[in-house]
């Protein structure tokens, strides 16, 4: 019985990575580069790049009158890094849904906690630190500051996700942590 549920979590995380993918329209085969402008904002907390072309999606804190907006704590949206470098554009409906939208999961007086629509395995916490706002989550079993998670298409087929890296600081030690999950 606990092999079967094990299997079906299992099962589900994996159409939810392949769903990263799916809102995928320009296949192409440029890897993204850490050196690369990101566009950074003040409001940014994260952000996925894949491997299919240079473009990424933000998730920026969002805000109301200097506090979190507890309900709708992210505004997600793309950065183009290729065509028209530095344009903003909205997700569509599809992209949210099943692809690069999140999920309110809980919230508090000042923090909220949220999944990612492909990922909904992996808590977020969105929350101030520091006076400054930041995604609390665990990378490789750490307490960490989630900063980027990569998405690497399997080659020759853009919808498949090899796997997904995620990035970020670990609370504890000040220390880069990274965690891969394969597909």
């Amino acid at each position: 019985m606990k092999n079967s549920r094990i299997i079906r979590q299992t099962g589900k995380r994996l159409v939810a990575l392949t769903a990263f993918l799916l809102c995928t329209f320009i296949a192409s085969s440029h890897i993204n580069s850490p050196e690369e402008n990101t566009y950074p904002t003040t409001e940014r907390l994260f952000h996925i790049a894949r491997s299919v072309n240079k473009n990424l999606v933000c998730y920026d804190v969002n805000l109301e009158n200097g506090k979190l907006n507890t309900k709708t704590p992210l505004n997600v949206y793309w950065v183009n890094r290729e065509e028209r470098p530095g344009e903003t554009n909205s997700l569509s409906y599809f992209q949210r849904k099943m692809a690069y939208g999140y999920k309110l999961v809980s919230e508090g007086n000042d923090s909220s906690e949220v999944t990612l629509s492909a990922y909904p395995d992996k808590k977020l916490t969105i929350c101030k630190k520091d006076s400054k706002y930041v995604c609390l989550t665990t990378i490789e079993n750490h307490p960490a500051i989630l900063e980027s998670l990569y998405v690497k298409a399997k080659s020759g087929n853009p919808l498949s996700v090899e796997y997904v890296e995620l990035q970020g600081v670990a609370t504890d030690t000040g220390t880069k942590v990274t965690e891969r999950v394969k597909k």
